[in-house]
């Protein structure tokens, strides 16, 4: 059997107690001779039937709105048919069983229709002129009260228990929606990712600890205002993203460039929803991030290792198999140039020289092959660079090149490795250099300390620079913008480097000359 719900139960309890208001009215004509109603207990008794054979074909609204009303056309017929104006009293009950079924149309509706009833009652059918006995007056009242009584009990007994599990299930739904705003508020708080939540114009409605950090932006600094957590380049395609979020798409795992407040660039990994209302509406947009430069680094490092690896085993096969027929080859050159009468001396020479290339990228080649044993002592660092700049002193005159030095406090550094490996770094950045400035140009030097333990040497020039493409790939093997070069000189540079617990780096913009940074451990 189809179990009944809380509304059909209450309409079905109001039409019993009609019901059961008809048959004591018609019980009550019988035992008392001055009750002098009839027709008002046969019609609520005619009603009560057809309503309760009819009740499952009705909805809940329709049965409880047909049951009021003939529960006010039984009174109005109860009235006309009464003997005092007493049983004007009985008009309430309909509107108490409105209120008990929280009916505000069919009670204001009942209002109206019993006032206009009231009115027609007095008006026309002169019902406060009537005198009837006080029997008859006792009978009424004490009916009205039975019958309001039988009402309120019983809706009382029925709906209490349903009412109490009503209320515990409340305070069950509160209990859990309170615990998850809770959990939820407890993990945007505690989260290790930045999360920012903003309103369909771009405004901030809130940020996490994990984003103030990150960010550099405090959220009581950027509450309810437009923020730009990214590069003035990056702009355009925010607004087209932004734009996407408010139709509804979402944006996962993105790798792009962020920046901090404090215009600090940082690759970061970013995930875009939008947030909907239960109707389906965008009504915000969210931002997830994390900062993955570390992981950038580590991708970089991870390539740079792969890319010497490779560059070791190619040099590793190919320096043996080279190099003896090289010897042979330059052993017959020698001869030939040894013979004053040869008619091609300049092809000779050409030769040697092109020979002597070739076993100069093959060393450099070596040099990736395998780890060599290094001669590790302790030697200054400032003797080493006025050897260097011994060196290139003639062809800084040569090209009219300025150099200057710059030491702090003219401090002098010991450092401690391979002496000569380090010279090579250093003579490769020195020859970079001075291949990229054009006549009177200019280098610098400057020497200082970037830690307590660690130097920091840069070589700056006014040369032609590098361009962001190129600066990219410095450190590939092979790659050279030079028409004579190897490709090898700065990987191998990057290498030694790295081998005595340093980093190179080199910073450059087109047309704006170009920067090596050394550091390296000190004594």
């Amino acid at each position: 059997m189809k179990q009944l719900n809380a509304s059909r139960q209450k309409n079905l309890l109001f039409l019993h107690i009609y019901g059961f208001a008809s048959v004591l009215h018609i019980l009550l004509n019988i035992l008392f001779s001055f009750n002098a109603a009839v027709y008002a207990p046969l019609t609520g008794l005619l009603i009560y039937s057809t309503l309760f054979l009819a009740r499952e074909r009705l909805s809940e609204n329709t049965l409880r709105s047909l049951l009021l009303y003939a529960m006010n056309l039984y009174l109005f017929i109860l009235n006309i048919e009464s003997l005092s104006a007493v049983t004007l009293v009985y008009f309430a009950i309909p509107l108490m069983v409105a209120a008990l079924s929280n009916e505000l149309k069919s009670m204001s509706v009942l209002t109206a229709a019993t006032i206009l009833e009231v009115l027609v009652l007095i008006l026309f059918f002169g019902l406060l002129e009537r005198t009837p006995s006080y029997q008859y007056n006792h009978l009424s009242i004490l009916t009205f009260l039975t019958i309001v009584m039988l009402l309120t009990f019983f809706h009382t007994f029925y709906f209490s228990r349903l009412w109490h599990q009503l209320q515990d299930r409340n305070k069950s739904m509160e209990e859990a929606l309170i615990s998850r705003e809770g959990y939820l508020q407890l993990f945007f708080e505690t989260a290790k990712d930045a999360m920012a939540v903003f309103d369909t114009n771009n405004r901030v409605i809130a940020i996490n600890p994990a984003f103030e950090e990150l960010y550099g932006w405090s959220a009581e600094d950027s509450y309810g205002k437009k923020i730009n957590p990214y590069p003035e380049e990056k702009e355009e395609i925010a607004d087209l993203q932004a734009l996407e979020l408010l139709k509804g798409k979402s944006f996962t795992l993105l790798d792009t460039v962020d920046m901090k407040k404090d215009g600090t660039k940082f690759h970061a990994q970013i995930t875009l929803s939008p947030i909907f209302d239960k109707h389906g509406k965008v009504i915000a947009t969210s931002v997830i991030s994390r900062d993955i430069t570390y992981q950038k680094e580590s991708e970089q490092l991870i390539l740079q290792s792969e890319k010497l690896k490779l560059a070791g085993e190619i040099a590793a096969g190919v320096a043996h198999e080279i190099r003896n027929p090289m010897t042979v080859i330059s052993g017959f050159i020698q001869l030939i140039q040894q013979d004053p009468k040869h008619p091609y001396p300049q092809y000779t020479e050409l030769i040697h020289s092109e020979l002597e290339r070739i076993n100069l990228i093959i060393s450099e080649f070596l040099v990736l092959a395998k780890p060599q044993a290094p001669s590790v002592k302790e030697f200054s660092l400032r003797r080493l660079i006025d050897n260097i700049t011994l060196l290139f002193s003639s062809e800084f005159n040569l090209k009219g090149i300025i150099y200057k030095e710059k030491w702090n406090d003219d401090q002098d550094y010991i450092l401690s490795g391979e002496e000569h490996s380090l010279k090579q770094v250093f003579i490769n950045l020195f020859k970079n250099a001075a291949e990229a400035i054009e006549p009177g140009g200019s280098i610098k030097l400057s020497v200082a300390l970037s830690s307590d333990k660690m130097i920091s040497i840069m070589i700056a020039d006014s040369g032609y620079g590098i361009s962001s493409e190129s600066l990219n790939r410095i450190f590939e093997p092979f790659y050279t913008t030079k028409e004579n070069g190897t490709g090898l000189g700065l990987l191998i540079s990057q290498k030694i480097i790295q081998e005595h617990g340093g980093a190179l780096n080199i910073s450059s913009e087109a047309g704006k000359g170009t920067t090596a940074e050394v550091i390296l451990p000190i004594k």
